[in-house]
């Protein structure tokens, strides 16, 4: 697969997810797998509909109070191939504490024949553990 379309569809991504989940799942093969920070207290997950689900809306909602200011931003894209690399900053407020949550990701994706196939989702669990009072 090529570079650009490896971008393109990872950008799809980011523009469709927690906003349309038809569109979603048309992006995600029906055997992606999600990998979470080693070491934080999620289990991977397999299919496009359980990674739609947790990500485009269950995850987000049970982990942070919406009624606050939430952000995604994303710092860069870097796209080679079949794999896309995605720097991003994640802001809100811990619905568990009621903590201030900043923190930076690294997610990386493998892309085939126009569908996400892989996803891992690096991040600092300490910053999360605090903010959402997990025991690590």
């Amino acid at each position: 697969m090529g570079t650009d379309t490896t971008r393109a569809v990872v950008e799809e991504y980011y523009r469709v997810v927690g906003r349309d989940r038809d569109r979603l799942l048309e992006l995600l093969d029906p055997e992606v797998t999600w990998s979470p920070p080693p070491g934080a207290p999620i289990a991977p997950l397999r299919g496009a509909e359980a990674v739609a689900d947790t990500l485009g809306r269950d995850f987000v909602k049970k982990m942070f109070d919406l009624s606050k200011p939430f952000a995604i931003e994303i710092r860069r894209m870097v796209a080679d191939g079949d794999v896309a690399v995605v720097q991003q900053r994640l802001t809100g407020t811990a619905k568990a504490t009621g903590a201030a949550y900043d923190n930076q990701y690294c997610w990386v994706y493998t892309v085939r024949d126009g569908r996400i196939v892989d996803m891992e989702e690096y991040a600092d669990t300490m910053v999360a553990a605090r903010a959402f009072g997990w025991e690590l």
